[in-house]
């Protein structure tokens, strides 16, 4: 059973195929937006969505698969109650839970609420059932010969320019987002740096880049070709969660602005979604909240940003 991010999918999808290449069918529940992610990108056996109007059906049907084992890896929250729902009417011989409450529906609850990278659920349940952990990194169905325009796209630049960069400057909530001033400044910034060419990931907003010669909008609207565009970038720039864990994946450089978000009011969201990866640099905001949705992305000072881009070009980090 799954939450509600991409970045989460993402996440899980190394979980997925340590599963799969046990010879284990892998069914996801998750919210009806993630279908693509799942069965596309992450190839799950099937995918059911708890957020329509036919769960009576999609309950009946988990049943009649006399499902062995369904985890959930996430703790309480806004969506427990369909997870719990469906977890007692499809009744499997065995649940794993995290941090739920001591009477539930879960067989095993692992009670761990430290501020760990959200990867060391995955690899604990992994041990539990006595598959190998070792080296754990997602896992996602990206290829050239399924997604071919992207792929295209990077050798015709690549022809060109030393660095393509991918800028995201557009989380999924709006205290995570880059203003327009914000942008503007690192557009300009990017286009003056030789050999950079910047695709900016703008999510359908209008943003002003047709006077820099060396910035473009994507051209792709959908994840499975966006994503596979950052497979092939130098750098990636961004504030959302799910392009921080595509990077790493591909172990790509990235520059990830964080906004000390507590996560579920609990954890340090800072550190549980953060990049896990040593080609990251890690930056934040500075008002320190403290709250569940963080600080405002808008008053980020995006010095830091170029600052540390700046500094890794000329320590080499980058070459021109």
């Amino acid at each position: 059973m799954h939450k509600q991010a991409i970045g989460d999918s993402i996440v899980t999808s190394g979980f997925i195929k340590r599963l799969k290449d046990k010879g284990m069918q892998v069914y996801v529940i998750a919210p009806e937006r993630l279908e693509p992610i799942f069965k596309d990108i992450i190839e799950v056996d099937k995918f059911f969505s708890y957020h329509n109007k036919k769960n009576g059906a999609m309950h009946r049907e988990l049943k009649k698969l006399k499902l062995d084992l369904v985890i959930d890896f996430f703790d309480i929250d806004t969506t427990s109650m369909h997870r719990l729902r469906t977890l007692f009417l499809i009744k499997p011989k065995h649940a794993i839970g995290f941090n739920q409450l001591e009477i539930s529906n879960f067989d095993t609850n692992i009670i761990d609420t430290r501020d760990v990278h959200v990867t060391q659920r995955m690899i604990k349940v992994l041990d539990l059932l006595q598959i190998d952990s070792s080296h754990y990194t997602a896992n996602l169905n990206l290829d050239e010969n399924q997604y071919p325009e992207p792929y295209k796209l990077a050798a015709t630049l690549k022809q060109k320019y030393t660095n393509i960069v991918i800028f995201n400057p557009f989380g999924s909530q709006k205290n995570r987002i880059l203003s327009q001033q914000q942008i503007n400044t690192v557009l300009e910034h990017l286009n003056s740096i030789p050999g950079f060419y910047t695709i900016v990931f703008n999510m359908g907003k209008k943003i002003d880049c047709q006077h820099l010669e060396n910035v473009t909008l994507s051209p792709f609207k959908d994840a499975a070709n966006s994503f596979a565009l950052v497979c092939s970038a130098d750098i990636v720039i961004t504030v959302d969660t799910a392009i921080v864990h595509l990077a790493t994946l591909y172990n790509v450089r990235q520059y990830c602005i964080y906004n000390n978000r507590r996560h579920i009011k609990k954890y340090d969201n800072n550190i549980m979604w953060g990049p896990n990866s040593d080609k990251a640099v890690q930056l934040f905001t500075t008002e320190f909240l403290g709250t569940e949705g963080g600080d405002d992305m808008d008053k980020f000072d995006v010095s830091l940003l170029l600052d540390a881009i700046d500094n890794d070009i000329k320590a080499g980090i980058i070459t021109l």
